[in-house]
């Protein structure tokens, strides 16, 4: 009886960030009134949530391997500014975009080389290659905004712009990312081998699993789609090339995959958690921005959602992960 009644908590608490996110919808109901559901501020909850999602969807698996990574926000910065240069540069919008995403690639693998190869310790390693992001971005021109000739006529851009049955195409993009990131964590070795490493990477190891390999994957997805997330911004924002446009993304990505480990697999963030936290974040900002409030407020109540999300994480993993466990990759 006694461990039916902790699986029914442990069930319970799985549909705990559900519950925020419904809770944060009535509440903001009430304060903003009907205000806060009109068609406009509806589609641009899910606009925001979508971008940011994407943005964050490789720093999941980063988190959920025990690992941490503190540059996306800088490399999105970086490959905005790049996606914008090379766009005024008459370059083919694609080619642009894929140039981009190769800077992201790039600082992957310089972080998993670091981390994996020479064993840095993760957090260090991942606030010096934000700085080399974030002074790339600033040197590419001169620390300014790069505004975007042309874009309003490009396809991409107009792309970016439609809706696929009522919903924002970014919103239904990020669905379909986060639907096969689902099936990559739930049914391939990859997912298995991330919350394996987390819980115990000296046994994942000894049992032969390439935990180096794993890890390099994560990193370089979290690059990867933090890249992806600053090319969306560009489209679908800010029209031009930002370099301080990783700012806004620390607090807010760190809120949003930790919130997430309230979901699915409780205290694990998880590609399912992440997406629910972005909604409910992106909800958050939306009435508090409805409501007046400053910006000083936004950031103290996702501040504590943090701590809640982190709360939850640390939690878990001082009961799952023996102690003693040693860093060690092969």
């Amino acid at each position: 009886m006694k461990g039916t009644r902790i699986s029914g908590r442990l069930i319970r608490m799985e549909y705990a960030l559900l519950m925020v996110l419904l809770l944060v919808f009535l509440l903001f109901s009430l304060l903003c009134g009907q205000a806060f559901y009109q068609v406009y501020n509806l589609m641009n909850i899910l606009k925001a949530a979508g971008s940011i999602a994407i943005l964050v969807l490789g720093l999941t698996w980063v988190i959920g391997a025990n690992e941490m990574d503190a540059s996306f926000p800088e490399v999105a910065s970086c490959a905005s500014m790049v996606f914008a240069l090379l766009l005024n540069g008459k370059t083919d919008p694609m080619l642009a975009a894929g140039a981009s995403l190769l800077v992201g690639v790039g600082f992957g693998c310089l972080t998993s080389l670091l981390v994996v190869r020479f064993r840095f310790h993760s957090l260090i390693t991942t606030i010096a290659t934000s700085t080399i992001a974030g002074a790339i971005a600033n040197i590419l021109y001169n620390g300014s905004v790069l505004s975007i000739k042309g874009l309003n006529s490009a396809a991409l851009y107009k792309f970016f712009g439609r809706t696929v049955l009522g919903f924002p195409i970014v919103f239904v993009i990020a669905i379909g990312l986060y639907a096969a990131a689902f099936l990559v964590q739930e049914k391939t070795r990859f997912g298995h081998y991330v919350y394996a490493l987390a819980e115990n990477r000296q046994a994942v190891t000894e049992a032969g699993v390439k935990s180096g390999r794993v890890l390099t994957a994560a990193f370089v997805l979290s690059s990867f789609f933090a890249a992806f997330g600053g090319i969306v911004y560009v489209l679908t924002v800010y029209k031009s090339g930002q370099p301080s446009m990783g700012s806004s993304f620390f607090l807010n990505g760190f809120t949003i995959v930790f919130l997430g480990a309230m979901a699915l697999r409780l205290g694990k963030a998880n590609v399912v958690g992440t997406f629910i936290g972005a909604l409910v974040l992106s909800a958050l900002t939306s009435g508090l921005t409805m409501l007046g409030s400053g910006f000083a407020v936004g950031q103290v109540i996702k501040g504590l959602l943090l701590i809640m999300g982190v709360a939850v994480v640390t939690a878990y993993r001082r009961k799952i992960v023996p102690k003693g466990s040693k860093m060690k990759y092969e």
